[in-house]
């Protein structure tokens, strides 16, 4: 059972290292679109009855994109490092299942970021604060992110 803990331990370390490099790659591209790639005004849209400008969701997605497939690549060579584990997370379905969860993080984040906005009253202007907000929100989606793909594409294992 020690033994057991131990590895769990070890297990979830190396996944902070590999949600950490994801987070990073996530967020310079990120940067890199919304600052150098795509075009000053691309307009706005409105969702719920909040208006988002559409660079800043580009810019996101495209580093959410980014960021998954890091995050799935180092997963499967250094987190999950077990025979049946590194098995279960190769092909097709585990790639969309594991899709599948990132999606439901991503929307966890994105709760989780308009929330803090909304609680601390953060603007534009609070470049600090939403910050934070991202941090928090990135931690909370990353845990969601660990627990659901140890379940739903590596089986517990």
């Amino acid at each position: 059972m020690e033994n057991k803990k131990k590895n769990l331990i070890k297990e979830i370390l190396r996944y902070l290292v590999a949600g950490g490099s994801a987070f990073v790659f996530d967020l310079l591209t990120k940067t890199i679109f919304h600052s150098f790639i795509l075009p000053a005004d691309m307009g706005t849209f409105s969702v719920f009855g909040f208006e988002n400008e559409l660079r800043v969701t580009v810019a996101t997605v495209a580093g959410f994109i980014v960021g998954l497939i890091v995050n799935y690549l180092i997963s499967i060579f250094f987190v999950f490092t077990t025979e049946e584990q590194k098995e279960r997370g190769k092909g097709v379905k585990a790639f969309l299942i594991y899709l599948a969860v990132s999606l439901v993080g991503l929307l966890v984040n994105i709760g989780v970021t308009q929330l803090g906005c909304t609680l601390l009253s953060v603007g534009k202007e609070n470049t600090i604060a939403f910050m934070f907000v991202s941090c928090i929100a990135a931690g909370v989606a990353l845990i969601w992110n660990y627990i659901g793909r140890k379940i739903f594409v590596y089986k517990g294992e």
